[in-house]
């Protein structure tokens, strides 16, 4: 949140209590912790009000930490090493923690701007949207096991920052969570719990590692013109980054957004799949092209983009999910577009792609599946009140419920 302050100048200097500003980085380092929590930044357009969906925008760095305790303070540092962007930015973090002592947990987030806490895929905390630091708590039960945990900020106009995770065991105080707190025995022999199948490990740090620094720098400022509505710039820094590393994928993949936003359309698609070249499993660059291509009714091209996606390791993308089905569909496919419906329908815990329940229910409906097609087009509704075929969709569900 912005605040008014009597002396800008000191204040980039200083901290509120007048001490120097610490070199420490705030929201993690670049120093991969393998059983931490990892933070994919991103960068967001002036005026952003929530959340954004992450599925189909480029992030365009990592940061690890092990625990989230970033107190009310004046952010004016930016990431150490990668970007002095202060404003307007989101990380979506994502990790696993162990449970030896299955029970009631209580998760306390406090924020300023935005953050949601997830669960497994559900939404425990949601504080988002502009607003100074607030702090909301929320307790399920959690078995004994590996767990799934995201953690999605997002920081408005400067310079106010907070992002604070505290979690309170069965009959304990309230307390940073911290995934060192967190970890498994280290011989799984020990396991008391099962590893469910779905908490698969975070990937690799491979973000730019082996790109040249001049490219990574001209990637940046691109981002950024992107992000700030600046095609121009965006486009001069992001040809300059290509240029410089042919093999780019983030590079490539911003050049198509930037494409698409002129309405060059060849430029963009070419762009895509230069970035789907370098990096075959790059999720942002195969969401963009394989809806490209659906819009353009090719769907045996967006089927070979989402295919090869799939098969290159994308299996947490319900974008990519929710196009496969959508191709899938109009080819004639029943039975794999439900699957892929039902897969992006389950991966959607921030409701980017409500029109996948739409879709499983009217493909359930086709099959005679009618009590399940019913439940499936109310969620859509319930997720989206407002959309533009809302009237049909109700119209449906009197149908189908009509039926039985």
């Amino acid at each position: 949140m912005q605040r008014s302050f009597c002396f800008a100048m000191l204040l980039l200097a200083l901290q509120p209590n007048g001490r120097a500003q610490s070199s420490e980085p705030v929201f993690g380092t670049t120093v991969v912790i393998p059983s931490g929590l990892r933070g994919d930044i991103y960068f967001l357009p002036p005026n952003t009000k929530k959340l954004p969906g992450f599925s189909s925008l480029d992030p365009v760095a990592t940061v690890y930490t092990s625990q989230l305790n970033v107190t009310e303070r004046q952010f004016t540092e930016g990431f150490p090493g990668v970007t002095d962007r202060i404003e307007w930015f989101a990380i979506d973090y994502k990790g696993r923690f162990w449970i030896e002592n299955p029970g009631q947990y209580a998760f306390a987030l406090m924020a300023d701007d935005g953050a949601k806490l997830y669960i497994d895929g559900r939404v425990v905390v949601d504080s988002d949207g502009i607003h100074e630091p607030q702090r909301h708590t929320a307790a399920l039960p959690l078995s004994g096991g590996i767990h799934r945990i995201r953690v999605s900020y997002f920081q408005g106009p400067r310079f106010a920052i907070a992002l604070v995770l505290e979690v309170k065991a069965p009959n304990g105080p309230f307390h940073v969570f911290n995934t060192d707190e967190f970890k498994p025995p280290a011989n799984p022999a020990e396991w008391k719990f099962k590893n469910p199948g779905d908490a698969e490990a975070a990937p690799a740090n491979a973000l730019d590692a082996q790109v040249p620094t001049r490219a990574r720098k001209a990637f940046l400022a691109g981002a950024a013109a992107l992000a700030d509505g600046d095609l121009h710039e965006a486009q001069k820094e992001l040809d300059r980054a290509v240029k410089m590393d042919a093999a780019y994928a983030r590079a490539w993949s911003c050049l198509g957004v930037v494409w698409d936003l002129k309405a060059v359309s060849e430029d963009a698609l070419a762009a895509w799949e230069k970035a789907l070249a370098a990096d075959p499993g790059y999720a942002p660059a195969a969401a963009h092209l394989s809806y490209m291509r659906l819009a353009q009714h090719e769907d045996r091209e967006a089927l070979r983009v989402t295919s090869a996606a799939i098969a290159a390791g994308v299996t947490q993308n319900p974008l990519i999910f929710f196009y496969d089905a959508v191709a899938n569909a109009h080819l004639g496919n029943p039975d794999a577009a439900e699957k892929s419906a039902r897969a992006a329908a389950r991966l959607d815990s921030a409701n980017e792609v409500p029109r996948a329940e739409h879709l499983l229910g009217m493909l359930l409906a086709e099959k005679h599946q009618t009590r399940e097609a019913v439940e499936h087009l109310r969620r859509y509704l319930a997720l989206s009140p407002g959309a533009s075929d809302a009237a049909e969709a109700r119209k449906e569900i009197a149908e189908l419920a009509g039926s039985y």
